[in-house]
């Protein structure tokens, strides 16, 4: 490698970890869990539970992120999940996600 490659990925590098520090996250956690949506915001800590066909998933909201702490779902998969865009139990049928801050378009597919 030359000298002006190092160069560019030293400055995409910190391009990447600048983004981190800039993401300001959502505002309200929406839950939708057996067909009913619920919402909550992102700021305040909770903890409750959400009843599926399989019975009640715990979930926690705590310093602006949210997880899953306990489902009745035979493999669990769930509670190792941290939320990218979302956090899914599908034998008990519960979505997590993260409303977006401004609500604007994200992008268009045709």
């Amino acid at each position: 490698m030359k000298a002006l490659d190092y160069i560019v990925a030293i400055i995409f590098i910190s391009l990447i970890v600048l983004s981190f520090f800039l993401y300001e996250g959502g505002d309200d956690v929406i839950i939708n869990a057996n067909g009913i949506e619920y919402s909550y915001p992102l700021s305040e800590d909770r903890t409750f539970s959400v009843i599926g066909p399989l019975g009640e998933t715990t979930i926690e909201i705590k310093d602006g992120s949210v997880r899953i702490i306990d489902s009745p779902c035979p493999n669990k998969t769930c509670l190792n999940t941290s939320l990218g865009r979302s956090i899914c139990c599908l034998p008990n049928r519960v979505l997590i996600t993260i409303s977006e801050k401004d609500g604007d378009i994200d992008a268009y597919a045709y």
